[in-house]
């Protein structure tokens, strides 16, 4: 399931997403932010930030598995919540 959407995303959350995942290129992160936060397209992303297009695709990938995660936890934390 997609969970990351062009311009879907506030800078503070991408952050927190890539504090969890391995993503290190400043240019990748910076493409990542044009495309999630800024709502480039990515081919846009990639050429305004200098990395390959197929390499900002491989990172938007890995940060959907990491949104995934934090979803798949917020809906545990509702479900198992007694508050």
């Amino acid at each position: 399931m997609q969970y990351l959407f062009k311009g879907s995303q506030t800078q503070e959350r991408l952050n927190y997403l890539f504090a969890m995942c391995k993503i290190k290129s400043d240019d990748i992160k910076a493409a990542a932010s044009d495309h999630l936060v800024k709502g480039l397209t990515k081919n846009n992303a990639a050429l305004l930030n200098n990395v390959p297009a197929p390499n900002l695709s491989r990172a938007l990938k890995t940060l959907n598995i990491y949104a995934e995660l934090v979803e798949k936890i917020k809906e545990h934390d509702a479900a198992n919540s007694q508050y």
